[in-house]
């Protein structure tokens, strides 16, 4: 029982290590990788709606003095 389980181990090891090897990639910038990121995780879908909250939740900017509008 005790070999059956560390065969079992070794073997399930032996993958981890081949598909961690298989994606293992080297960059020369730091653009690459995040890059190479974006490539492989897609954003959530809730993401846009709460950038569009969000920016409609900003105060408005304040409006300019009336020396500026006249002068400006």
């Amino acid at each position: 029982m005790k070999q059956r389980l560390q065969q079992n181990q070794t073997s399930q090891t032996g993958q981890v290590q081949q598909q961690t090897g298989a994606q293992r990639r080297e960059f020369s910038e730091a653009e690459e990788v995040i890059r190479a990121d974006r490539e492989q995780t897609a954003p959530p879908g809730s993401l846009g709606e709460r950038l569009a909250e969000s920016i409609a939740s900003e105060p408005a900017p304040p409006a300019k003095p009336w020396w500026k509008r006249l002068f400006g």
